[in-house]
């Protein structure tokens, strides 16, 4: 049973945006004048030499194929490369086409794979993995945030995802945001093997750092909060009726499709200018709109790096 240990558990992307560069601050709540004040409060890093949007590998795009439409998942191989080389394994074994959600809670996470109880199956071919729940933080470029964060010393960016570290920098971990892909487990640390799922809710961060991490969506997003919910009351939210879920019809790594199908994205730098002054703006919200001003805080959560298709 792969149950993400769900019975204790249970008691939000990536949005695209074709905006860069300045125009990426939200101009609903934000004029150029009140952005350029909010970013005066924090002092400017040297940005010299970084662009502001990165083109994702098609290695790394993981297309999930739904009812709704298509779930586009760019995978981290940075912290999780077992995980995220054990999902392209079985993408092209073709493992998950045909198999389905099976467990949806609502503000909670959608959940699929090998199955449960009665739809459970012997995978001899997926020998279960270790946990990769963090990582040395030597080698990676790590974006802090500002405000402090209830579960890390430390909260930021790392090349586009949500990620924390501690307190002396040593180790650094994605953690649980909305659109966050992991892989479920037993209740032992090291017994992941095909069974991923994707956060629909408030970030779970009582999950960082004990569970593997391995992408996020970047695309679709609508698509997985249209999944059929099952009853968290109810066997952790198993949805009975087979006919009731909603069926994977393919997954497939962008990189195997032919190039002239294969969509290709463009994520926002979160070392780059641009992503700072969306954080800031973010941060300091000072449009007539908001007749009480709201404190000057920003979760990781709540500012994920954007994504943009451009083909």
């Amino acid at each position: 049973m792969r149950g993400l240990v769900l019975g204790l558990s249970m008691l939000a992307l990536a949005a695209c945006s074709p905006q860069g560069d300045r125009t990426a601050l939200d101009e609903a709540q934000f004029g150029p004048d009140e952005a350029d004040q909010a970013m005066a409060e924090i002092e400017m890093p040297d940005f010299t030499g970084i662009p502001d949007w990165r083109l994702a590998d098609p290695e790394d795009l993981l297309l999930i194929e739904t009812r709704h439409g298509m779930i586009t998942v760019e995978l981290s191989d940075e912290f999780a490369p077992n995980h995220a080389a054990r999902m392209r394994q079985a993408v092209r074994d073709g493992f998950f086409d045909g198999r389905d959600f099976y467990r949806v809670i609502d503000g909670f996470v959608a959940q699929g794979g090998r199955g449960e109880e009665a739809d459970s199956v012997e995978l001899p071919q997926y020998p279960v993995l270790a946990g990769e729940f963090y990582r040395p933080s030597a080698g990676i470029v790590f974006t802090p945030m500002i405000d402090d964060d209830l579960y890390a010393p430390v909260v930021g960016h790392v090349n586009g995802f949500p990620a924390a570290q501690t307190a002396d920098g040593s180790e650094t971990w994605l953690i649980h945001c909305p659109g966050t892909l992991a892989m479920a487990r037993d209740n032992g640390p090291d017994t992941g093997d095909v069974e991923f799922y994707i956060v629909i809710g408030q970030g779970p961060r009582h999950l960082d750092r004990i569970m593997s991490v391995f992408g996020r969506v970047i695309d679709g997003m609508d698509h997985v909060q249209a999944l059929t919910r099952g009853d968290p009351m109810v066997n952790s939210g198993v949805i009975a009726d087979p006919a009731q879920r909603d069926p994977i019809l393919s997954m497939r790594i962008a990189a195997d499709l032919p190039e002239a199908e294969r969509p290709a994205y463009e994520i926002m730098r979160t070392d780059g200018q641009a992503f700072f002054d969306l954080k800031t703006a973010r941060r300091n919200r000072t449009a007539d709109f908001f007749f009480e001003t709201p404190p000057a805080v920003i979760e990781a959560c709540h500012i994920p790096a954007r994504a943009r298709r451009v083909n």
